[in-house]
């Protein structure tokens, strides 16, 4: 992840709702699957323009070493249009049953956009794989062993 944070990709997308232009940098999906420090760009677009909005936090999810989830959470002045914005600018329209939710197939991932605390936005990449591939190897013991719920295959 220290890796990460040095490395920037190129592309930058303008998202505009409610009258003002910004552009809203969203991680790089090429993380999802990542095992190697030769492919942990962080940013999905260029970061060098003005009026730029970076995510407050970016939390990831690793299993057997491979990055198979990542969140970034935007703060309360970012609004959910705006990503949405930034999001269908790249992979287009969200899918129309769910709104919010994206499946881009050739990148073998979902997206999906949400509220947070406080009024946060929320933008969480998911790895399209099996319950195996989403679970760790060694669980971190919270009291409990961990169990697969009944209704997962």
């Amino acid at each position: 992840m220290a890796a990460a944070a040095f490395l920037l990709a190129s592309l930058c997308t303008s998202a505009q709702a409610g009258g003002s232009t910004r552009k809203v940098v969203l991680p790089s999906p090429q993380l999802i699957h990542c095992r190697a420090a030769d492919c942990s760009q962080l940013w999905k677009q260029d970061s060098s323009d003005g009026g730029i909005v970076y995510p407050a936090q970016v939390l990831t999810d690793f299993v057997n070493g491979e990055i198979v989830g990542l969140t970034a959470v935007y703060d309360k002045s970012v609004t959910t249009e705006e990503i949405e914005a930034a999001v269908t600018a790249l992979y287009g329209a969200p899918l129309k049953a769910l709104p919010n939710i994206w499946r881009i197939e050739s990148e073998q991932l979902v997206i999906s956009i949400y509220d947070g605390k406080d009024g946060a936005k929320q933008i969480t990449y998911l790895k399209i794989g099996t319950f195996g591939s989403h679970v760790p190897s060694a669980h971190l013991y919270m009291g409990k062993p961990f169990k697969k719920p009944a209704w997962l295959p």
